[in-house]
């Protein structure tokens, strides 16, 4: 009877974070590392350790536990780490070729890398792309190498105009294109709206689908009802849409920021900075026919903000404002308000 591989225990997690919260890489790697050696999965690893950790640092500077830069520090920790490790998986020799990416403006890279590795681990040939890969890079990677298929890694709700875009750019090379990451619901919806060839929740599902998939793909198909033409409209002009957003709702609530001064953890700093994603967000709400898009992005700020002590009212008054500024777009109004 073949015993049952090792498995994460709770004394590898607390040892883990400890080394995240003290940003000692040295100690983090060799947690990892000894985990590996006791027989856990590397796939087991990855899951069980840096991306447990990892989501509990976005909660912890969500509820205004953490700043932004100890945040930045803790994921670069546990992306080194996701590095390290992969430094003793080789290349294989053979085995299906593929691209693996985050889209563009997508910068939380931890998750597409583990993908990566994951799959190396499991006998793929991959090329990594890194973070917020742009349509030429992706296209030009797929012209040179000709991968079976290209993954991407969507962890942003705001992302997911961009998402259409490359699935359209990565479609018109013949190549599928299959989807994962937070920003797409659990039952591939969003993905196959967006004309994904397939949806993936985790590295093994992706594994477990390669073979299904087609060997050729035509061009992604138009999409053509209302909220998808506002949402191309909303995209063209998101710059100018969230600078008013951002002068509407900041009047409004008598905001005043000393320029210069206000740390960048300030929630009036956070209420224009998420402003564009906010925006974005109604656009791939539309784009995807998918209220929650919005509503998710919403309800998350709303907590970020109250966390740090923003006015009550914040969210709404921008919500206002943002409906205001787009009432020649019926959808959108529409979806602001039932939402």
């Amino acid at each position: 009877m073949t015993a049952a591989p090792a498995a994460v225990e709770g004394a590898d997690l607390d040892a883990y974070w400890t080394a995240v919260v003290d940003a000692d890489e040295r100690a983090a790697h060799a947690t990892a590392a000894a985990a590996l050696d006791r027989g856990v999965p590397l796939e087991e690893v990855l899951r069980g350790l840096v991306i447990a950790s990892q989501r509990r640092v976005g909660e912890l500077w969500a509820g205004n536990g953490w700043t932004v830069a100890r945040e930045h520090a803790a994921t670069a920790i546990s992306e080194s780490v996701v590095r390290r490790l992969g430094e003793a998986v080789p290349m294989p020799a053979a085995g299906p070729l593929l691209t693996v990416g985050c889209v563009e403006r997508e910068w939380h890279a931890l998750p597409a890398l583990v993908v990566a590795l994951t799959l190396r681990a499991h006998g793929c040939r991959v090329t990594y792309l890194g973070a917020s890969a742009s349509r030429d890079h992706l296209v030009s990677a797929i012209l040179d190498t000709g991968p079976r298929a290209v993954l991407l890694s969507a962890s942003l709700n705001s992302t997911l105009p961009r998402v259409r875009r490359q699935v359209e750019a990565v479609r018109g090379t013949g190549t599928p294109v299959v989807l994962g990451g937070r920003a797409l619901d659990s039952r591939g919806v969003r993905a196959q709206r967006l004309g994904a060839t397939a949806y993936a929740c985790t590295p093994e599902d992706a594994l477990a689908l390669l073979p299904s998939l087609p060997v050729h793909v035509g061009p992604a198909g138009p999409l053509r009802h209302p909220g998808a033409v506002e949402a191309r409209s909303i995209e063209a002009e998101s710059d100018s849409i969230s600078r008013d957003v951002v002068v509407a709702t900041t009047a409004r609530l008598g905001v005043v920021r000393e320029h210069g001064t206000t740390s960048r953890d300030d929630w009036r700093v956070l209420l224009s900075t998420f402003a564009p994603h906010v925006v974005d967000c109604l656009a791939g709400a539309l784009l995807t026919e998918d209220p929650t898009v919005y509503s998710e992005t919403r309800d998350w700020l709303a907590g970020v903000l109250s966390g740090r002590g923003a006015a009550p009212a914040a969210v709404t008054v921008l919500e206002e404002a943002l409906a205001q500024r787009l009432h020649d777009h019926p959808e959108a109004v529409s979806l602001l308000g039932g939402a």
